[in-house]
């Protein structure tokens, strides 16, 4: 699947490959001691910092490690605010100080209940970040904009969540100063590979100061600036949770952040009923939720979001970059995830090869979505330990 022939698909046809790529699954504060003066409008500025409760701590964590709030987009056209965690590990840092993993984390909803730096984060995530700890790295942990700060999550918003990525570690480096080093990746699953996409093709001009290396996206969603305009009142009657739980959070982010869309005009009663329960609904519960409450994507729209104004949007937002990268990417896929289909990991794959973008392929199998963060830690961290030597 390329981009072109894409494009001269068959509406019906494209609806139907969504359809079955999709078939199985999704995607898947203020503190109280303020930083030190800083200009509040530059990207990374530290605006409050906490000490992280406990239950959040992964193991290895240092119990200096803490929460923050700190300045970067908003969508990817607006400044805004994200919280998020950093994690030192435990002991003295190394001479030059200890390099950093910027870490995107994978869906977990677009409520402020959802943050991870307030809830901990999934036991799959959790057990890769104590790694990354273990192995001598410490880790910026962004929430994202939108969750935990006011309004929604501008969710699956490629620039904005890119430059969260790449905003909390120069937060962290304001905070920590010699203790981090200026080396430094980003790693993501699902939803922080695609952000990690973002953040790699912005991470050298957007922090100029530190010394970004690569980037690692484990199942991480591509293309989608291509699928969502297929959604409509004709699109093929498929009852799945999956497909409904995308289409709902990216729904409720473009209602909040993106009101000269209009969404709700081409939404039925039912569609607006839930991309309000999306804005406050965590995935899990939301996944739940839409298995026992079943509904098919037509029954959300009374017109289709195939429109020019709607694929701009869209196409600025959630295009991933397949050229203009200057450091090495590490992709990561497995030919059993069902929730990321991995010929859009294919696509991306060929698209940034053609363009000459370093590119470094692990395929898996026999692991699904979640756990192909697992499987893949080991080249994972031997990807790290050379491009950050």
């Amino acid at each position: 699947m390329v981009r072109s022939s894409t494009r001269n698909a068959n509406a019906w046809q494209r609806a139907g490959l969504v359809a079955a790529l999709w078939m199985s699954g999704t995607l898947a504060s203020a503190a109280s001691a303020q930083a030190e003066p800083v200009d509040l409008l530059s990207a990374g500025a530290v605006l409050s910092e906490q000490p992280l409760a406990t239950v959040v701590l992964p193991a290895g964590a240092a119990d200096t490690s803490t929460r923050i709030l700190y300045s970067t987009l908003r969508t990817a056209t607006d400044p805004g605010e994200s919280t998020g965690s950093v994690f030192l590990p435990q002991g003295p840092p190394p001479a030059g100080g200890w390099p950093v993993v910027s870490y995107a984390h994978g869906n977990v909803g677009i409520d402020d209940a959802c943050a991870p730096s307030v809830t901990g984060s999934t036991e799959v995530e959790r057990v890769s970040i104590e790694q990354w700890l273990a192995a001598g790295y410490a880790v910026a942990a962004t929430d994202y904009a939108g969750i935990g700060t006011d309004g929604v999550n501008a969710y699956t918003d490629g620039p904005a969540a890119g430059a969260n990525a790449v905003d909390i570690v120069r937060a962290a480096h304001h905070i920590y100063g010699d203790q981090l080093g200026d080396r430094w990746i980003v790693a993501g699953l699902s939803q922080g590979g695609h952000a990690a996409y973002f953040a790699a093709h912005q991470a050298t001009t957007r922090s100029p100061e530190l010394d970004f290396r690569g980037a690692i996206a484990v199942g991480a969603p591509t293309h989608l600036d291509q699928l969502l305009p297929l959604a409509g009142p004709n699109f093929p009657p498929v009852p799945n949770a999956g497909i409904a739980h995308y289409v709902l959070y990216t729904l409720a982010g473009l209602d909040d952040q993106r009101p000269q869309l209009d969404i709700r005009r081409r939404l039925t009663p039912t569609g607006v009923e839930l991309i309000e329960k999306a804005k406050v609904t965590c995935s899990s519960e939301f996944d739940e939720y839409l298995r026992t409450h079943p509904v098919t994507i037509a029954e959300l729209f009374t017109a289709p979001l195939d429109s020019p104004d709607l694929h701009a949007v869209l196409q600025h937002m959630q295009q991933a970059p397949t050229s203009g990268f200057d450091r090495p990417i590490r992709v990561v896929h497995s030919l059993t995830d069902t929730k990321v289909p991995i010929p859009l990991t294919w696509a991306q794959l060929s698209e940034m090869r053609s363009n000459g973008v370093d590119t470094e392929y692990q395929q898996l199998s026999d692991v699904d979505h979640s756990a192909s963060l697992t499987a893949a830690m080991p080249e994972s961290l031997a990807f790290a330990a050379r491009v950050l030597k």
